[in-house]
């Protein structure tokens, strides 16, 4: 870029795509030439949402220049184990060569576990990791790039943060969540909880199947209750959901909410998951007395979920 470093200004990543899923993720699939010039290779789009058992790699790539299978896993919070683990997962999964993790911004000691695991895998597997930034020019309009962090025989330390450094916003949703989820697990929900979207919500996998998932966020200025139908066929995930809309009314009648329900039924068309929703304004920023409202009506509202959706889902399940 011709202006110096300090006339840039650096944007949240969110401001560019506020949902990792539906925004970032087919943002990235068209737009592999950008990434791939950040580590210096020519990578060629597959398919997105790739079935790796009863979990979904976000994109699966080749490399051009002699068709090795790559891997990509991409977040738009800081790293953590539960990506690195899906990382592993999936590159396993899909039988990878290359495997890499885009985020914005990478704790020491996942970048670490990157570079050791070049070492140990030598010409097995090759692991990048690779900074997702957005940033603006004076004048200009927000861009987006990519910086790389660890690469074959490369750890760039300068671009990770320190060791120990924990994000405090991530610090504030586990502080969030944690009596929530000890309210619901064992009593409401057998199978313990899991991150849902980064860091922002958490999520219980119904015992029914992996794929029907209960689940709790809180985004930059909502809080919501979730069911999400995540298939390892579309057609099954868009059959279960259309099955459920036909008794949209009835659903709707059947739970109670304060303040009033605010329903948002996705489909999500081109997606290989769907959602059902209800909303309230929230935010993890909010004083402690509204956090706690907010808490308390996630913890009303996820029983009453599960109470009216798994019946019906027993049924739609055992049908086909």
């Amino acid at each position: 870029m011709d202006a110096c470093e300090d006339e840039i200004e650096q944007l949240d990543v969110r401001a560019k795509w506020p949902d990792e899923a539906l925004d970032f993720t087919p943002w990235l699939a068209e737009n592999l030439h950008m990434l791939g010039d950040a580590i210096g290779l020519r990578l060629g789009f597959i398919q997105r949402e790739v079935p790796v058992g009863p979990y979904f790699l976000d994109i699966k790539a080749k490399e051009v220049d002699g068709g090795a299978i790559v891997a990509i896993e991409n977040q738009l919070e800081m790293t953590d184990l539960h990506h690195l683990g899906q990382l592993l997962t999936y590159a396993t999964g899909c039988e990878a060569q290359t495997a890499i993790w885009v985020a914005p911004y990478f704790g020491y000691e996942h970048a670490q576990a990157l570079h050791r695991l070049n070492e140990w895998t030598k010409d097995c597997i090759r692991f990048y990791g690779v900074k997702v930034e957005v940033v603006k020019q004076a004048g200009g309009d927000p861009m987006p790039r990519f910086r790389k962090v660890v690469w074959p025989g490369g750890w760039c330390k300068e671009a990770t943060l320190p060791p120990g450094e924990i994000d405090p916003q991530k610090t504030k949703y586990d502080e969030f969540f944690r009596p929530l989820l000890a309210k619901l697990h064992g009593k409401y929900f057998e199978e313990k909880p899991v991150f849902f979207f980064g860091h922002t919500g958490r999520m219980f996998c119904s015992n029914l199947n992996p794929g029907i998932r209960y689940a709790v966020e809180m985004n930059r200025d909502s809080a919501w209750v979730i069911l999400n139908i995540y298939m390892n066929e579309k057609e099954s995930t868009k059959g279960i959901f259309d099955t459920l809309e036909v008794g949209r009314a009835a659903i709707e009648q059947s739970i109670d909410a304060d303040p009033a329900p605010d329903w948002h039924w996705l489909r999500h068309k081109n997606q290989n998951f769907s959602s059902i929703c209800m909303r309230r304004d929230g935010s993890i920023d909010d004083p402690p007395e509204k956090l706690e409202e907010t808490r308390a009506w996630m913890l009303d509202l996820l029983p009453k979920f599960k109470d009216v959706f798994h019946p019906r889902l027993t049924d739609i399940l055992d049908s086909t």
